[in-house]
């Protein structure tokens, strides 16, 4: 049985993979403030806007999106790429390229982001290395989660 791209799947398996990586973030940062600082949803969300409701909105739809949107795109890899089985291993790999590029986006952010360029949010940094060496582990911890989780998910739905 040949592997086909379903929208309907694609996004239950983004957005749960999303809630989980997001969640575990959070809990990371709950647990170790100092060694994981980094607030995702408030960075998104504050390109917008610094008042704290509408930025975590804000972010919180910017993060949702992008994981779905994300999900889509391995998916889209594993149907290209014919594999069947065993996704959960091409999410794991596909999670480290999706780490190396958001690693690289957020190099970019403290030049793009105006709250960053103003001193009010701090930038990340390339692979949010100008937070503690924590953060940074979570940052890849958290994709490759990410990857497993969508490769799991989308091959238990179709």
């Amino acid at each position: 049985m040949e592997l086909e791209f379903s929208i309907g799947e694609v996004i239950g398996a983004g957005a749960i993979a999303t809630l989980v990586m997001t969640a575990i973030m959070y809990m990371g940062k709950a647990m170790m403030p100092r060694q994981m600082p980094m607030d995702i949803l408030y960075m998104l969300g504050s390109m917008m806007t610094l008042q704290k409701t509408p930025a975590y909105l804000t972010g919180t739809m910017l993060h949702a999106g992008a994981g779905i949107g994300y999900a889509a795109i391995h998916v889209a890899l594993f149907v290209a790429f014919d594999f069947e089985d065993n996704l959960w291993a091409w999410g794991l790999l596909f999670g480290a390229v999706h780490w190396a590029i958001m690693g690289m986006v957020m190099g970019m952010m403290g030049s793009m982001h105006p709250r960053m360029k103003s001193g009010d949010v701090p930038a990340p940094g390339f692979f949010v290395m100008n937070f503690p060496p924590m953060n940074a582990m979570g940052f890849l911890m958290v994709h490759l989660v990410y990857g497993v989780l969508v490769g799991a998910l989308y091959e238990a739905f179709v």
